[in-house]
């Protein structure tokens, strides 16, 4: 069978151009073929793994098939694409550049395996310290994913480049030129990036802490690359460049063990020695009874003579860090020792001051000569009173005489 007669196109042509003409049209159909039918001569040489897979107790197997099972596709045309160039004898430049395809795609199937592993693996902060022995907080496991990702990216593009022929040396020294001038102009943006890693690393805070800073107070809502937001008590938002909270001091209330509890009680200076033993004996049999109050920090004493009263100081820890517990804790504590104090007949003081008078100075006026002065229970009451009064006119003979003819 002749196909250069067979076909019209061909008849015309002279003999090396039909002969280059049938083996580019046997080359294509060829590849095509192995291009619709890759998934299935996939599925043929995996089917050995699938079944090993399937009997093993691990997971890791099934995530290897999943990571070679797309890649492989692109052997099977990389194979296809040499085998196919060589039995044609397309000359040795055809075949040079061939063999060069055929290796990028054989590395780039390799990359994107290293790529899929990356994505597909579960890793945990257990695993990857149980294999390389470094501690790394969870929430920092998808940007080292994504760092990986990009440098198996990167390293199997500059291999392939390498496979052609060009300096990777230049390039990668270009690259660092152009990364130096990138890094410039984005600075701020490169520390906050640093900052996020420093933040998951160090862990000072999680999302849902209640924190203090020098930038703002209140609870941590989100933690990104660039920023951490946090929601203020006013329940305004703000939000704190990565680069500024890696740099400031950071208090966290949400990582409190315990809350201390420290107050004075003032009791009234009529309390006897024997009840200030005895009161700050029960205050402190009931702080230990206290299922939240650590024993071991209970103090209760009578530390002071005040100026209007006597201090007893009552400090303790409780395991508490909720801020809601902790205050109903001590409002609780505050309610049993005023029980203790009125069981005991006993008051709690309050400021006052206690005024002495040595003498009160004596009136000018004769005892004889003072009058009590009442309020009239009239007018005509009141003329009556105005006309016996003595006036400044009158002499004391006068005034003396006009009482005597009021009482004639």
């Amino acid at each position: 069978m002749d196909l250069a007669r067979d076909i019209p196109i061909l008849r015309d042509l002279p003999l090396e151009m039909q002969d280059i003409v049938l083996r580019v049209l046997l080359f294509l159909i060829v590849i095509g073929i192995v291009w619709m039918l890759r998934r299935v001569i996939a599925a043929i040489i995996l089917s050995p793994l699938t079944r090993v897979a399937k009997r093993s107790k691990t997971s890791y197997d099934g995530i290897v098939l999943d990571a070679v099972r797309g890649p492989l596709n692109l052997v099977i045309i990389a194979v296809a694409l040499g085998v196919t160039t060589s039995v044609m004898d397309f000359g040795p430049e055809i075949k040079g550049v061939s063999d060069l395809v055929a290796r990028s795609m054989f590395i780039a199937a390799l990359t994107f395996t290293a790529y899929n592993l990356v994505g597909l693996i579960a890793l945990t902060p257990a695993i990857i310290r149980r294999t390389t022995g470094l501690k790394i907080e969870e929430r920092l496991l998808p940007f080292l994913s994504t760092v990986v990702k990009v440098f198996v990216v990167i390293m199997g593009t500059l291999i392939i480049i390498q496979e052609w022929g060009f300096d990777v040396t230049g390039l990668v020294a270009s690259f660092g030129i152009v990364g130096l001038a990138f890094s410039l102009a984005a600075q701020d943006t490169a520390a906050n990036v640093f900052g996020f890693t420093a933040i998951i690393g160090d862990n000072p805070f999680d999302v849902g802490d209640f924190i203090i800073t020098s930038q703002a107070e209140g609870i941590v809502e989100h933690v990104g690359i660039r920023s951490t937001r946090i929601r203020k008590l006013d329940q305004s938002l703000v939000t704190v460049p990565n680069n500024v909270m890696t740099g400031a001091a950071v208090t966290n209330w949400s990582r409190l063990s315990k809350r201390r509890i420290d107050f004075y009680v003032g009791l009234t200076y009529d309390t006897t020695s024997q009840q200030m033993r005895e009161i700050t004996s029960k205050i402190k049999e009931m702080l230990l009874s206290r299922e939240d109050v650590d024993p071991e920090s209970v103090v209760v004493h009578f530390v002071r003579f005040g100026g209007s009263s006597l201090d007893i100081r009552i400090i303790c820890y409780v395991f508490i860090a909720d801020w809601n517990a902790y205050t109903a804790e001590t409002e609780a504590i505050n309610l049993e020792v005023m029980d203790i104090v009125e069981s005991m007949g006993l008051g709690f003081a309050f400021p006052s001051t206690s005024v002495y008078i040595e003498s009160v100075p004596k009136s000018k006026q004769p005892a004889a000569k003072r009058t009590k002065r009442y309020a009239p229970a009239s007018q005509e009451a009141a003329e009556v009173l105005l006309d016996n009064s003595p006036r400044e006119s009158d002499t004391p003979n006068q005034a003396n005489e006009s009482a005597s003819n009021d009482s004639d």
